[in-house]
């Protein structure tokens, strides 16, 4: 993804009066596929991870509530903005947040998460980001705001921002995993077909 980036900053990303310069529809091909990338290693780590491990209490936030967060933020950062984020439908209310000094980093206040997402369900929920993918890309432009106030960049950056967190999260599932002597996860280069 760096590569890219430094690649777009150096063509001059935007101008389209150069046929060497990349145009949106490049641009979104490429950040279609990187998300879907990022989403093919969660999938993998979603399947290595056996199910003693999946809901384990041994960290504050269980492997299946990491792995939701992850989705979840990567779904409510594909909306245009936070008035048209549409819950995905099996959610679990609460779920989403992973806990903090913060306000925004916990549940409501009175919502309790009382159950867990299964292995099923999460790839679920990747299979249908992953037909939704191009269509929510799309839905913005890239060199307009974020639509997001508290990240004051352009939706280009933001997407960028959004597979770095997806990618974060992924990385801490396979590093807990590793560390039970579960090895073999594959580095996916693009988002296409295994």
């Amino acid at each position: 993804l760096v590569p890219c980036l430094c690649l777009l900053l150096v063509q001059g990303y935007g101008q389209t009066n150069n046929d060497t310069n990349m145009n949106d529809q490049v641009v979104m091909e490429i950040l279609a596929s990187q998300y879907k990338a990022s989403l093919k290693m969660l999938r993998q780590t979603i399947k290595k991870t056996p199910e003693e491990l999946w809901d384990s209490d041994e960290y504050t936030n269980p492997n299946w509530q990491m792995t939701y967060h992850a989705l979840w933020a990567t779904k409510f950062y594909l909306t245009a903005n936070p008035e048209g984020y549409q819950a995905w439908p099996n959610a679990i209310e609460g779920a989403e947040s992973l806990g903090g000094a913060q306000d925004w980093e916990n549940p409501e206040e009175g919502v309790v998460v009382e159950r867990s997402h299964t292995k099923e369900e999460l790839i679920s929920f990747i299979e249908d980001l992953e037909k939704k993918m191009t269509q929510l890309i799309s839905s913005t432009q890239l060199h307009g705001p974020s639509g997001f106030e508290w990240y004051p960049y352009s939706r280009l950056e933001l997407h960028i921002n959004n597979i770095r967190h997806l990618q974060h999260h992924t990385a801490q599932l396979i590093e807990r995993l590793k560390i039970k002597g579960i090895t073999g996860f594959p580095w996916a280069i693009d988002g296409s077909l295994e």
